[in-house]
């Protein structure tokens, strides 16, 4: 009997410690991050399930390419602001005026930008001037903007205050609400404006919904005192500006070799071809997405344990890594087998024909982002600027020029390897940059209050 009481005791041990390790902060960050990310991808599967049967393809390939560059603009609006508040809200003592400082200069500034684009839409892209040259759009993408803008924020400030299920709940919440709204302004907007109002409205409503949701009722449950407002606290905002602008900058020359891809379609493809290759092309990166969510999350509650006060952040970094690793290699398995078969379940025979090659080429971009995903955690967390900005043009240099010319030959089998080698591009410069592991946080003693 003592053989297998002794193999009970170890396989007790051996539970609570894995218990214990998925208790932890890094973990339970990690999984509530991939959760939300998870089932906002599954529910956007079935969200533009919905409106591909609803409306034309050409309709959803113009309202994702608005969506995706209001988000750009809105990244430009930000001044990477949300990033520099995973690393500064757990040490300020204001965290309410910083929030709401955070929020006040990305909404001001987001609006004003879209605002700008739409004014001089004939100049940046004649195709989206056809669909989007009404006058309401003046008012509509402005104030969606400013939601847009608010959403980064507000989650962010969640996963600094390592409560990553407010940034749960509100994907949950907005890929919930963004279902059917579809179908009710299919009856609202198609023979008024089109149906492209109606998908863009569908997307940015139930955005907004869900930034309420969070902003009135989730954070102040955990800020005490918390009510958004409008605020500009210089002396709390100066600590983070120059992080901010740094990190505002990478994240602004990194995103534009993703969220411009949909304009560079529109731009570049006969406008026969080019809003139903944008819809293509959008449920393939839906998809492909939902590889690159296993990396950025846990690197991402790396990030929020790492920047908090005696951090050990070797061990959790060597956690990270291994649960990417074992996450990540069997999705991009079953990603390339069953590429084809999830394509077709939107019932769109022209989405598997044209998406199904691209959706394996992109599942292969998760390998290099997720090493550019540890070695810049490691750059962010000694509050390195220079290397995330060098990588992010490299990596958006080559992803916008190689796609430009294989989208013209290839088609988006072509735009597809051009973003799998834009992201390897950057990854042999960070390596050299930030390849040694993080280092351990100095026992600090608490701040005493004034």
């Amino acid at each position: 009997m003592r053989p297998m009481d002794d193999a009970r005791q170890r396989m007790q041990r051996l539970v609570g410690r894995a218990w214990d390790e998925a208790r932890s902060p890094l973990y339970r960050n990690a999984f509530f991050i991939m959760l939300a990310s998870l089932i906002g991808s599954l529910l956007g599967f079935v969200f533009l399930y919905v409106v591909y049967q609803t409306y034309d393809l050409t309709d959803a390939g113009y309202a994702a390419t608005m969506v995706n560059t209001v988000t750009f603009l809105v990244g430009i609006g930000s001044l990477g602001m949300p990033i520099a508040l995973v690393r500064f809200l757990p040490e300020s003592d204001d965290p309410s005026a910083l929030v709401n400082t955070s929020l006040s200069i990305a909404g001001v500034l987001s609006a004003a930008l879209a605002l700008a684009f739409v004014v001089s839409l004939g100049f940046w892209s004649p195709n989206l001037l056809v669909v989007f040259g009404h006058p309401v759009y003046l008012l509509i993408i402005p104030l969606t903007a400013v939601a847009y803008a608010f959403g980064p924020v507000l989650d962010q400030a969640a996963i600094a205050l390592r409560r990553a299920d407010i940034f749960a709940i509100r994907v949950v919440l907005l890929s919930v609400i963004k279902v059917p709204l579809p179908i009710l302004f299919v009856t609202a907007f198609a023979t008024v404006l089109g149906g492209t109002l109606g998908v863009y409205m569908s997307w940015s409503l139930s955005f907004a919904i869900s930034v309420i949701v969070v902003g009135l009722v989730l954070l102040p449950r955990v800020i005490p005192g918390y009510r958004p407002r409008p605020r500009l606290s210089r002396r709390r905002l100066r600590p983070m500006f120059r992080f901010s602008v740094g990190n505002w900058l990478a994240g602004l020359i990194g995103s534009a070799g993703s969220l411009l891809l949909t304009l560079l379609i529109i731009n570049t493809l006969p406008k026969a071809t080019a809003s139903t290759a944008t819809a293509v092309y959008y449920a393939v990166t839906v998809m492909a997405g939902i590889l690159t969510v296993i990396p950025q999350a846990t690197m991402t509650s790396l990030y929020a344990e790492a920047s908090q006060r005696n951090a050990n952040r070797r061990r959790d970094e060597r956690r990270a890594i291994a649960l990417s690793i074992a996450l990540l290699l069997p999705a991009i398995v079953g990603m390339w087998v069953f590429a084809d078969v999830l394509l077709r379940l939107f019932e769109k025979p022209t989405l598997a024909d044209l998406g199904a090659q691209p959706l394996r080429i992109l599942s292969l971009s998760s390998i290099p982002v997720f090493l550019n995903s540890v070695f810049g955690t490691r750059v962010r967390v000694r509050k390195e600027i220079i290397p995330l900005i060098v990588s992010a043009a490299i990596g958006s240099a080559v992803t916008l020029g190689l796609g430009y010319v294989l989208l013209q030959s290839s088609g988006l089998v072509g735009l597809a390897i051009a973003v799998v080698i834009g992201q390897a591009a950057s990854t042999p410069y960070l390596l050299v940059v930030a390849g040694r592991p993080m280092e351990e946080e100095p026992m600090l003693a608490p701040t005493p209050r004034p």
